[in-house]
């Protein structure tokens, strides 16, 4: 037992760094989620707002040509 006692007594300051490191990791890790989240939301709103075709496929086919630039 006093073995236990001397390895909590020595560890013991650490752990609330520890707790600190973890903690801000988690947070970094959510904030990341939240920022691709952002993003995706942001896309999925450009392309709700995205011109659509008119039905014909040859024009469609010359707008893409001239979007690629060739």
């Amino acid at each position: 037992m006093p073995i236990l006692l001397f390895i909590a007594r020595l560890l013991g300051p650490f752990i609330p760094y520890l707790a600190v490191w973890a903690a801000a990791k988690r947070d970094a890790s959510q904030s990341r989620k939240i920022d691709r989240l952002e993003a995706d939301k942001a896309a999925n709103e450009r392309m709700s707002r995205a011109d659509i075709s008119s039905g014909d496929a040859d024009a469609d086919r010359e707008w893409l040509r001239k979007r690629s630039g060739k």
